[in-house]
């Protein structure tokens, strides 16, 4: 640790991983210092809290192995990324030294079960889905937004032990439980409630049992209910909650005692949700002795609630819109595109879109929000995403964003308005922005789905502002400062997009000047100079070699 501390960052060799998209290291004196500080000697990451915003790096060693369990490890697509010396460096001139070269050779062996029902060290665990009675054609779906049923139907329960019921009212959903062998009404789509009977569910205390629950579209909440039990006083329903991640007692997202209160998850992530319920005893977790609870039954529901009509918010107030990708022609990398509403309000020739025509129109609070969702498609995590909001008077809008899920005051992923912004994250650039304009960008967006919410004035305002979307290569386009060139990573699966500055600038997108334009002609006859004073001696020599072979030839 103390050699690595002494070594330049141009000289520190590391490794980083990252979950959805290409690592980018961050190079502040910080961050290397809290790297270098949580380094292990094994090599191991140790507890990463499943913090998948986050890139994980460790120094290079001669032989390092990394490990990452099961709780450390999220579903999806992994990258590793080599970094041999940190920080812009001048990368075209062939008289500059490129240092020391590394040669790597890398195994990967990932260790699982053979299906996704299966878990633990052996194996010999089981996650269990709860089946929801549906319609024939909707058998495969577990997830009530990709239900579209808007006409009366009557629903027959299969099993006895399950019941299930939709009911709504305007855009504010509610339900209520059926009994066994009895019919349901369906009347709208934004409401399903699954459950489990009351003996198919049984635990002693100490055992953990896992079931998870698949939302593939954004949801309003789901709740987490427990019924039909009798519980000691001293003992306790706890629910855990994790998102595309097993939960543990000491690392989850959510947790609650279901016994004493229903577990709602508002505003849920999309993604796959694991569930782990326990029986814990308050008294024995205080380290007091107690006596063994018996084996309990109990049954729990799951409700998972959408909005209609193309709202949204926790209480269906706000638009919400799903942008159209749309190609651009002859881009200058394979993913190059724009993002406009799948509207009449838009055309898809332009690039850009009138944000007002699309804004929420409401007079319950003072400010409104409006929501639009895109994907980045499969292949292309190595693009950006550039936003760029432009006015004719002042912005009094603030944008918000979130991957996989719907942003709002407290959760969001990156966040700018006219004033401030989240400027923190190296995969994210708010740059040249006015009191009329913002221009910002996310670097090596993660593939999937894309939340961006415009917090707006309710009152209606006079101005004209664009919005555009759009899926770029290089930021900046280099600041034309270099030149921008698509690749493909070493699976031939991801095109990803990277700068070749020219040499007097480096840095992702060379905005890092190196050298300035007095110091690169300091720089050139200095070089001028170093060239004179080498080749001067030889050319003394040779001249004194001709001036005594002449005299030779005198004699």
């Amino acid at each position: 640790r103390e050699h690595l501390r002494d070594l330049p960052k141009s000289d520190l060799a590391i490794i980083c991983l990252m979950i959805a998209n290409p690592p980018i290291p961050d190079t502040s004196d910080y961050y290397l210092d809290n790297l270098l500080s949580n380094f292990l000697a094994v090599g191991s990451f140790g507890n990463t809290n499943n913090q998948s915003n986050l890139v994980q790096c460790i120094p290079f060693q001669k032989n390092t192995t990394i490990v990452l369990t099961n709780g450390q490890i999220s579903p999806g697509i992994w990258y590793i990324g080599y970094f041999n010396g940190l920080g812009p460096a001048r990368t075209q001139s062939k008289m500059i030294s490129r240092g020391r070269a590394l040669s790597v050779s890398t195994s990967i062996t990932v260790e699982g079960c053979p299906t996704s029902a299966l878990w633990g060290p052996y194996c010999n665990q089981t996650i269990e889905t709860i089946g929801c009675s549906q319609f024939s054609r909707y058998n495969n779906s577990r997830d009530l937004l990709g239900l579209t049923i808007n006409t009366r139907k009557i629903l027959k329960t299969k099993e006895n032990t399950r019941r299930t019921s939709f009911l709504s009212r305007s855009n504010h959903p509610i339900g209520h439980q059926l009994e066994s062998n009895s019919t349901s009404v369906v009347g709208v789509e934004n409401l399903i409630t699954c459950a489990i009977s009351n003996d198919s569910l049984c635990l002693r205390q100490g055992d953990i049992k896992f079931y998870f629950l698949d939302i593939v579209n954004q949801a309003l909440q789901f709740e987490i209910t427990a019924a039909n039990f009798r519980l000691s006083q001293s003992a306790s329903l706890i629910c855990y909650l994790r998102c595309n991640a097993l939960p543990q007692r000491d690392l989850h997202d959510y947790s609650g005692d279901i016994s004493s209160a229903p577990l709602v998850i508002k505003l849920p992530n999309i993604g796959r949700w694991y569930i782990a319920i326990e029986i814990l005893n308050k008294t024995q977790m205080r380290n007091t002795t107690a006596p063994m609870l018996d084996t309990i039954c109990f049954s729990f529901d799951w409700q998972v609630t959408g909005c209609l009509n193309g709202k949204t918010g926790t209480d269906c107030l706000w638009e919400a819109y799903v942008l159209q990708r749309v190609p651009k022609r002859n881009p200058s990398v394979p993913f190059e595109s724009y993002y406009v509403p799948t509207d009449e309000r838009a055309l898809l020739e332009y690039s850009h879109f009138s944000l007002e025509k699309f804004l929420t129109n409401s007079s319950f609070e003072q400010f409104a929000w409006t929501y639009f969702f895109l994907d980045v498609p499969q292949g292309s995590a190595g693009a950006l995403i550039h936003v760029q909001l432009k006015s004719d008077k002042e912005l009094n809008y603030e944008l918000y964003s979130k991957y996989g899920g719907l942003p709002s005051n407290d959760s969001w992923d990156y966040y700018a308005s006219r004033t401030s912004s989240s400027n923190s994250s190296v995969f994210y650039s708010l740059q040249n922005s006015t009191d009329s304009d913002m221009d910002l960008s996310i670097f090596y967006a993660k593939e999937g789905t894309w939340c961006f919410g415009v917090k707006h004035p309710n009152y209606t305002s006079n101005s004209q502002t664009y919005m555009s979307i759009s899926l770029q290569g290089c930021h900046r386009n280099c600041n034309q400062k270099g030149v921008c060139h698509a690749s493909v990573d070493e699976s031939g699966l991801t095109f990803y997009s990277f700068c070749t500055c020219d040499r007097d600038h480096g840095g992702f997108d060379c905005s890092d000047e190196l050298v300035s334009p007095n110091g690169h002609i300091r720089q050139s006859v200095f070089l001028i100079a170093s060239n004179a004073a080498a080749i001067l001696p030889a050319f003394w020599a040779l001249r004194q070699k001709g001036v005594r072979r002449m005299d030779s030839l005198h004699v």
